[in-house]
């Protein structure tokens, strides 16, 4: 949620209000973020100690057919599925038909010698090193490949570091922990979780994306390109529906999910507890990545989530803040949508203790700068910026992509206030300025150095 221009490179990246008012603040808020993103349809769920305050569908479920999205569309949930698939995992730990620290050579037959120090942990929480069979090198999502397929073209490749070393998300690893429910239980991964998980829950809508079957209320997927609506792409059933992406499901059925994660009915607290805890490398450090689940916090506040994005036209977000017992679900018909910024920004609507005090802004001695700045910010989101203000190892970092993508990001915020001075300091013969701004979708932060020419020398905008 965050974009960062500078030399090295751009990276992007009330309680005490009635119901109904914030209820109506939530549709707003969304309505507004929808349209910022282009996104054609939403469905939101909000929990709270274990019942469904929120759940309504906003914009279009299918554009074309004019179908609008409802609490009951169903959307494919891409990566968030690999929360369901550590979770089945995790069944088989319980049971001890499996072991985290096992080899993963144990149940797989074909794993070459490199691999015979990663372990099941490895593979959750991507730590393995193996090679993404999807991005390196970019595969074609158009032809199906099998499980053995997969395991066969990774394994004759080296790995891009030592197991434990450092994290390094890689779709092979659910890909792999699906082969290993398979070679423990004989089912599917998909079937298993049917059996186990969705059935057990009631999760009636929640299965494995197929091209093939009918599915009620099936939304349909879109990404925005070039100024326009576009389809989303074919992507082969066999890569479509791999245990790292392949689940769809309504956010009514994710709502039942949250039954189990505040309880002890699937899995034990100890269990989850597990899966929530970062994971530790082997130098001692840990990562934001724990068993299937992003760990986190906000102003104190834990949180466990997971987002999912592909090229099929669909953007998710889960998050859930254990001690505050509540969780946000959204899914959108938009790939590339910024789903956790969404999701985030709901969460506080219910918690406000979420939100950050605001430090108060300084003395602003140099307010020509500071209205040259909110131009140089108006000029990034009208793509209107001229060059010749960056120094020039700005210019071969940023120019034209990173400008680009900081400019869209900045659209994305929507009606940004005036700028607020929070710090000045100098660094060797930069000054470095950092304000904040107020904006519909929160607080955002630019931070710009600047040379004592006044050329800019590093830019970074984020969300608070």
């Amino acid at each position: 949620m965050r974009a960062q221009l500078g030399v090295a490179g751009l990276v992007l990246l009330s309680l005490l209000a009635p119901v109904g008012a914030r209820a109506d603040r939530v549709d707003a808020y969304v309505r507004g973020a929808m349209r910022r993103q282009h996104i054609p349809g939403l469905s939101l769920a909000v929990v709270r100690r274990g019942k469904v305050v929120k759940a309504r569908g906003y914009g279009w479920a299918h554009v074309e057919l004019r179908v609008r999205a409802r609490p009951e569309t169903v959307y494919q949930l891409q990566s968030v599925t690999k929360c369901f698939t550590a979770t089945g995992v995790m069944i088989l730990v319980e049971e001890g038909r499996l072991g985290l620290d096992d080899p993963i050579g144990k149940y797989l037959q074909g794993t070459p010698d490199q691999w015979e120090r990663i372990t099941l942990r490895h593979l959750l929480t991507h730590t393995s090193g193996i090679k993404d069979f999807i991005n390196e090198p970019t595969a074609s999502l158009r032809l199906d490949v099998s499980e053995e397929d997969v395991l066969r073209a990774t394994a004759a490749r080296p790995l891009n570091f030592p197991p434990g070393d450092r994290y390094a998300y890689s779709n092979t690893n659910y890909h792999l922990l699906a082969m290993v429910i398979r070679a423990v239980t004989g089912k599917h991964w998909g079937e298993f979780l049917r059996e186990r998980l969705f059935e057990p829950l009631g999760m009636k809508t929640t299965r494995v994306v197929s091209h093939d079957d009918l599915v009620p209320n099936r939304a349909a997927g879109y990404r925005w390109e070039q100024g326009a609506l576009r389809n989303g792409q074919y992507v082969a059933a066999s890569i479509l529906g791999y245990a790292g992406g392949g689940l769809c499901a309504t956010v009514l059925d994710l709502a039942k999910w949250d039954a189990a994660l505040r309880s002890e009915r699937i899995l034990k607290k100890a269990s989850l507890e597990q899966m929530w805890r970062p994971a530790r490398l082997n130098n001692g450090q840990t990562t934001g990545y724990g068993l299937g689940w992003v760990v986190g916090e906000v102003n104190g506040h834990r949180f466990v989530a997971h987002s999912g994005s592909h090229v099929t036209g669909f953007s998710t977000y889960v998050v859930r803040f254990p001690e505050d017992d509540l969780m946000v679900v959204v899914l959108t018909n938009r790939s590339g949508a910024d789903t956790g910024r969404i999701a985030h920004r709901i969460a506080r609507f219910y918690h406000p203790g979420l939100v950050a005090p605001l430090a108060p802004p300084i003395e602003d001695r140099e307010p020509r700068i500071t209205a040259f700045l909110e131009k140089v910010l108006r000029w990034t989101e009208t793509g209107t910026l001229d060059p010749e203000i960056l120094t020039p190892e700005m210019r071969a970092a940023v120019v034209p992509d990173g400008l680009r993508d900081t400019g869209e990001f900045l659209r994305s915020l929507g009606p940004r206030r005036p700028l607020q001075l929070l710090e000045r300091r100098v660094e060797g013969a930069l000054r470095v300025y950092r304000y904040r701004a107020a904006t519909p979708e929160g607080t955002l932060l630019f931070t710009c150095a600047l040379t004592q020419e006044e050329k800019i020398a590093g830019m970074r905008v984020n969300l608070e």
